[in-house]
């Protein structure tokens, strides 16, 4: 293996050239910054685009991979020490918070370890787009008069800089496969339709990523979509994730449309239907699917009836992105595993498991919600209010594993990778499982406030446009974390009947 490759002396010189080199130019361009008084971020830009075009290029400095790791991994360690001790101004000075300069070289690591042996061309396109696409956009959106601003999470976006994002990935993407990667003409899909999807899948993941995540799922997400569609695999189906970028994009706009799903929800939507049908196709597709359109018309009804208690709870019908990866995030990793180890068919009753328990709670709150009585705390057993966390009903809970069941037989509509019994009981099982963790969490450690204009105890940290005070729980754990670790145990419980 090249990988572990013991470097020739040669390799050594060429890496401490290298180092010494990228260190030069970051500390001239951090000595320009100070001596001129220059901006941060043109600095920080200037640094991206040099270290990214020089790094793309380490397959052909290098037989071993050890030196590139090397490199990877110094950097990794230097850029988090600069931000802990507030220094290299020049990289890090951006006007927010932002772990980028880590990622960027960490993100390096990941695809020299993944890819150096059997497809090296991944690194180049991938840190190619990084360094250039990625750059290119931010210095459109920052330099425009008037640019069509946007947030989807906590970082300014412009519409002008992700359409000159999505145009540069694509002429890098389409270039890079016809003129690395080997038999390109013989490849399942045209280049220049991989270069596409490639071109929107990075696009939307740059869009929703903030605090210089940026880094991370640029390279990671455009090195996915080249090994999915250019490395030959039993598991591969390169037709199938074409079609789920056209699939999750419907999906997408037609939901924002209906007011199903927040701008953000719907391009999280987008990659997380990418990424499922793409790589699953409808087997995987359809228990998340049926979750989807199924909770987003209960969520619907009774309406006005409804509306007194949406103001407890966190989150609105719209489901922004951080629902939609709480409710599914699981699911996807659990895919993306499958993808990495197809051998490894538990996954997939995990995947299906994950999802019944996200139907549970959400068919739960939305059917207790609606029905007569008053809940009790899971805890205390005493009566709550309707739209307490923790509290739970005997219709609610019966309403939560009969939507736990509908997912079941989603995905019994389709042959299983295995064979197990009592598919039903499991899933309603993990159902269960994950909706009580849900109710426990939400009447012990989820954050609750109190609000100072109307009295009433809430999730949310502004309520009735008047100030709030923490009155129990932790800050950090909202309805998102909450909901996240309801589809965590629903999985683990369905992957546990399976062992």
């Amino acid at each position: 293996m090249n990988l572990i490759l013991a470097p020739t002396p040669a390799e050594w010189m060429s890496f401490f050239a290298i180092f010494i080199g990228l260190g030069l130019f970051i500390g001239s361009a951090e000595f320009m910054r100070s001596r001129f008084h220059g901006s941060p971020e043109i600095t920080r830009k200037l640094v991206h685009i040099a270290t990214g075009v020089l790094i793309c290029f380490t397959p052909w400095f290098f037989v071993s991979g050890i030196p590139p790791m090397l490199l990877a991994v110094l950097f990794t360690v230097i850029n988090l020490s600069a931000i802990r001790l507030g220094v290299l101004k020049g990289i890090h000075g951006t006007n927010r918070v932002s772990f980028g300069t880590v990622y960027y070289p960490f993100s390096f690591f990941v695809l020299v370890v993944l890819c150096w042996d059997t497809s090296a061309y991944i690194i180049t396109i991938s840190m190619l787009i990084l360094a250039i696409s990625d750059a290119a956009a931010a210095i459109v959106g920052e330099n425009l008069a008037s640019p069509t601003v946007y947030y989807l999470t906590s970082d300014k976006k412009s519409v002008e800089g992700s359409a000159v994002m999505f145009v540069v990935t694509f002429i890098i993407a389409y270039f890079g496969i016809i003129n690395l990667v080997p038999a390109a003409a013989a490849l399942a899909l045209p280049p220049a339709l991989i270069a596409f999807a490639l071109a929107a899948f990075v696009t939307a993941w740059e869009a929703i990523s903030s605090k210089g995540l940026d880094n991370l799922m640029i390279p990671l997400s455009a090195g996915f979509v080249l090994d999915y569609c250019i490395t030959p695999a039993a598991h591969h189906h390169p037709e199938q994730f074409a079609a789920g970028i056209g699939f999750g994009l419907i999906i997408a706009v037609v939901s924002h449309r209906l007011r199903l799903l927040t701008a953000g929800g719907a391009v999280a939507t987008f990659l997380m239907a990418a990424v499922i049908f793409g790589i699953g196709g409808w087997l995987w597709t359809m228990p998340i699917l049926t979750f989807f359109l199924a909770s987003s018309l209960l969520s619907k009804l009774g309406g006005k009836r409804k509306l007194q208690y949406e103001l407890l709870y966190e989150k609105s019908s719209m489901r922004d992105a951080g629902q939609v990866a709480a409710n599914g995030g699981i699911a996807s990793v659990l895919v993306a595993l499958w993808y990495m180890f197809p051998s490894m068919t538990f996954v997939y009753t995990g995947f299906v498991g994950a999802i019944a328990a996200a139907t549970a709670d959400t068919w739960g709150t939305e059917i207790g919600t609606l029905a007569g009585g008053t809940p009790r705390s899971i805890v205390s057993f005493k009566r709550v209010e309707k739209g307490t966390s923790g509290g739970v009903s005997i219709i609610g809970l019966a309403g939560g594993l009969v939507g736990a069941a509908l997912i079941a037989a989603s995905a019994l509509l389709f042959p299983q990778p295995q064979a197990i019994r009592n598919f039903a009981a499991v899933m309603v099982a993990a159902g269960l499982a994950g909706t009580l963790t849900d109710s426990v969490l939400g009447a012990t450690l989820q954050a609750q406030f109190h609000c100072t204009g109307c009295g009433k105890t809430t999730e949310r940290r502004d309520h009735c446009s008047a100030s709030t005070t923490h009155v129990r729980g932790l800050r950090w754990m909202n309805n998102d974390v909450v909901n996240l670790a309801c589809a965590v145990a629903g999985g683990v419980v369905a992957i546990l009947f399976y062992i």
